[in-house]
């Protein structure tokens, strides 16, 4: 098979430094939209991107040939460039992210969750959020 085929869906959470609210609208759907192009540039396909005023949720296909650490590195470091230059001089994305696979059947269901954020985001904290997302995906948190 002389061809290679990859389809790595994941659904990456990451928010601003301390929680400040820098992605307010105008300035969010701004950011979302950046953000896929960076995406696309390194070679992933933007599924949707979301989030409310201190974090972001990326649903996306990965480029083959990064790994997850590189493919944010690079999500973060070129938006946060950006951001500062255009937009806020005090912005930066908080160190670390979270980030979990996503099967091709489950696909909608976590399109549909990260679209209703600000819905969500009525009842739920942002540390609630990602509280229960580390216990479904039973993963590790400090």
């Amino acid at each position: 098979m002389p061809a290679s085929f990859c389809h790595l869906a994941v659904h990456i959470i990451f928010t601003t430094k301390n929680h400040y609210t820098w992605l307010k609208p105008p300035l969010q759907p701004l950011m979302h939209n950046y953000i896929g192009g960076i995406i696309e540039k390194v070679g992933g396909v933007p599924i949707r991107i979301n989030g409310i005023e201190d974090h972001i949720h990326i649903l996306c296909l990965m480029p083959k040939d990064l790994s997850i650490g590189e493919f944010i590195s690079k999500i973060k470091a070129n938006s946060s460039k950006w951001f500062h230059a255009k937009h806020c001089p005090e912005f930066a994305w908080q160190d670390g992210y979270a980030a979990f696979s996503v099967s091709k059947s489950n696909l909608d269901a976590v399109e549909n969750y990260i679209i209703n954020q600000e819905e969500h985001h009525h009842h739920t904290s942002t540390v609630a959020e990602f509280e229960a997302l580390m216990q479904k995906h039973s993963a590790p948190h400090g």
